[in-house]
């Protein structure tokens, strides 16, 4: 099923039908067959809605990564507006050098997710700003970039933080978009703050965001072999950063859920995600509890940390069996297995 930001490009479909076009983190791969345009290509940092797009339309016009290639140009771009202002900021100024000259760039997105910021977004790179469509909750605006813009890269946009926790220095490096951005979650602390012994062999840190868990755990026990995951290609850039500035032997996989992991891991740990974009989404994070148990050698443990509502125990129990409760606050609670 098509989003609504989606919906509101079908309704101007005759904008998109000539000329090379970029689709910037759609929310469904639908819309590339919706929109017909041979000549449509699609730049996606989350892995899912790039792999989905691969098969339903040519593989070889779809990118993935934390920055587009400035190099490639196109006639117009369409922004599905992000999360985080600051990410849109950061999208601009990478995909205003991928226009030609006169070439429009546009931003979609839910009223309620910031899009109504599109004037004040493009601002810097544009005299004119204007509304262009309004439906499904959605509005879609564009602009004719007139102005310089300076050049872009990526690390100018990375931060790096020092972390403390658990008697661990962490060097953690983030970029807009990326969860708890800036600054070491609650959640993740209350974790890492049960975790004193890290076996050697195989760990997976699953969603790993910036890389915390992983940093921390090559930390505790440099003989770790440690496998970062997620789903963000600007999560997994960082996590390749942090895991450098800390020393850590890390690999780090793109991978939507378990889908691109293989084991055995003699250790798991996880604060799993339960959001897309705006909306709440409890399936990949459910799915990784039923299927992780094939991944792991026997006797070995999966830590886990969730919000306190969230009804996980069942699920761990019917997968792993015994769930040990390891910290309980009124917002968070720490799980163990042991499968």
């Amino acid at each position: 099923m098509l989003s609504a930001p989606s919906q509101v490009l079908v309704r101007n479909a005759e904008q998109f039908a000539t000329g090379r076009w970029l689709l910037v983190n759609p929310q469904d791969a639908q819309v590339f067959r919706e929109l017909g345009n041979k000549q449509l290509f699609g730049y996606h940092q989350y892995f899912d809605i790039y792999q989905h797009a691969c098969q339903i339309s040519q593989s070889e016009h779809h990118y993935f990564g934390a920055e587009h290639p400035c190099e490639q140009k196109f006639d117009g771009i369409v922004i599905y507006m992000p999360k985080a202002k600051e990410q849109a900021q950061m999208l601009i100024a990478n995909l205003v050098h991928c226009l030609l000259p006169g070439g429009q760039l546009l931003l979609v997105g839910d009223n309620k997710g910031g899009v109504k910021a599109a004037p004040k977004l493009m601002a810097a790179y544009a005299e004119h700003c204007n509304k262009l469509d309004s439906a499904r909750h959605c509005a879609l605006y564009g602009a004719i970039p007139d102005k310089p813009a300076k050049a872009f890269t990526l690390s100018q946009w990375l931060k790096k933080t020092s972390l403390s926790v658990a008697n661990q220095q962490l060097t953690i490096s983030f970029l807009p978009g990326v969860f708890s951005q800036g600054e070491l979650d609650p959640a993740t602390r209350l974790l890492l703050e049960q975790i004193d012994h890290v076996p050697t062999g195989q760990v997976l840190d699953f969603g790993c965001g910036a890389g915390v868990i992983g940093c921390y755990l090559g930390k505790l026990n440099p003989q770790a072999k440690v496998l970062m995951s997620d789903v963000s290609a600007l999560a997994l850039y960082c996590a390749e950063h942090s895991a450098k500035d800390n020393g850590i032997n890390a690999q780090v996989v793109a991978s939507h859920g378990l889908a691109a992991i293989q084991g055995p891991f003699a250790a798991v740990y996880t604060n799993p995600p339960f959001h897309t974009g705006l909306q709440t989404d409890y399936q990949v994070s459910e799915d990784f509890i039923r299927r992780i148990p094939a991944m792991m050698s026997a006797k070995a443990p999966l830590y886990l940390v969730a919000n306190s509502f969230l009804k996980y125990p069942p699920l761990l129990e019917q997968s792993l069996g015994k769930v040990e409760w390891l910290a309980d606050t009124p917002k968070f609670r720490v799980y163990r297995c042991i499968k």
